[in-house]
């Protein structure tokens, strides 16, 4: 195997692929890139075996091969060249590493020993576009339950029916949810996306409108094909939690406010609050106003905000984390912060717009059960 391409357009190409590629596995070659050559083109591959991701960059090909070259290793190296880089493998599995007057050779192995490509034959395709994928992605993952026994928590849910997609996430005390509309998408499917995968899969994708995405299902396996890249990832198998049961149908008080304030309130009492052992806003609706309120062994913060207020006045407490959360992802001017009692679910939407929604359950206390 040999050929010649731009370090950038290499390096380009390893960022992409490198993203699936094995930290720790009980299969050694999975810490390795696969590289292989066509007519003028050079693909990368990388799998953890949950997600595989193939990329091709376009090069000058003088012989045709295949092998795999240690990952991490290969990756260091080709950032720090610049210029053309001329890349040959010997018969022994050798890479030989050329780039104006740097020479480097890196032993790596057959690739006749690297998993095989998931086989992914389309029973259900679907086309979206990337930066719908893209923005549902973004306001949801952040859900997503990093560690928990009910395994469907660790993805993010996507259901495609009636020409609505829906993304959702929940880790147990919150709960993300994105809805878009895509008229021209009438087949019904539902999948969940393992958690490393949805962050791979979002940081892939264009913000181009005129991009799309090609989705293909089987099985418990997903394929996306993007422009010159493919994912192929194992989804998580099991039924999602009922979400739609976990939404209140009314509330009792609801806050309208404008975001921003609301930010820089939030922003400024997490900073009391996580020196504290409880991480706990409070936050009391009452007479036209949202008082926020921190108390730790260092100090005590108070923060109003006037607000339109409809229904009974209101104490609350919430986990700083989670409120932070709210105030980051949202993208509004204004804001509808919809309570029942001080231990149900809040719902939180930007004005006007049911389509995004985040439910976050209360902490009970003494304060607020008085």
């Amino acid at each position: 195997m040999q050929f010649t391409c731009p370090a950038e357009r290499l390096i380009e190409g390893l960022q992409i692929a490198t993203r699936a590629l094995a930290a720790k596995t009980p299969n050694p070659i999975l810490e390795g890139v696969l590289v292989e050559t066509d007519e003028d083109a050079v693909v990368l591959t990388c799998s953890d075996e949950r997600i595989t991701i193939v990329t091709r960059i376009d090069a000058q090909i003088s012989e045709r091969g295949r092998g795999v070259v240690p990952g991490k290793l290969f990756n260091e190296i080709i950032r720090r060249l610049s210029g053309d880089v001329t890349i040959t493998m010997n018969e022994r599995y050798v890479f030989h590493i050329r780039s104006a007057a740097s020479r480097l050779n890196v032993a790596g192995q057959d690739a006749d020993l690297y998993p095989a490509l998931p086989r992914v034959d389309g029973e259900r395709q679907i086309s979206l576009p990337q930066d719908m994928l893209r923005d549902m992605i973004q306001k949801t993952e952040f859900a997503i339950a990093a560690e928990d026994m009910r395994e469907v928590l660790t993805g993010c849910y996507l259901e495609i029916s009636g020409g609505d997609v829906t993304m959702v996430a929940l880790d147990g005390f919150r709960m993300a949810l994105k809805r878009a509309k895509c008229s021209d998408v009438l087949e019904k499917v539902s999948a969940i996306i393992p958690g490393r995968a949805v962050g791979d899969i979002g940081k892939l994708l264009s913000g181009d409108e005129d991009a799309f995405a090609q989705l293909s299902f089987e099985g418990n396996k997903l394929h996306i094909r993007l422009d010159r890249t493919e994912v192929f990832v194992i989804l998580v198998d099991g039924e999602y939690i009922n979400y739609r049961q976990i939404l209140p149908t009314s509330f009792a008080t609801r806050a309208t406010l404008d975001l921003e304030p609301l930010r820089r309130c939030v922003d400024r009492a997490a900073l009391i609050a996580r020196e504290g052992n409880n991480n706990l806003l409070l936050l009391n609706v009452s007479g036209g106003q949202l008082v926020i309120e921190a108390h730790s062994q260092i100090g005590d913060v108070h923060e109003e905000l006037e607000i339109d207020q409809e229904g009974a006045d209101l104490k609350i407490a919430f986990n700083v984390r989670y409120l932070t959360d709210v105030v980051r992802y949202i993208d509004a001017e204004r804001i509808q912060m919809n309570f029942n009692n001080a231990i149900s679910p809040c719902v939180i939407t930007p004005v006007d717009d049911r389509d995004y929604l985040h439910l976050v359950l209360p902490v009970r206390t003494a304060a607020t059960s008085a």
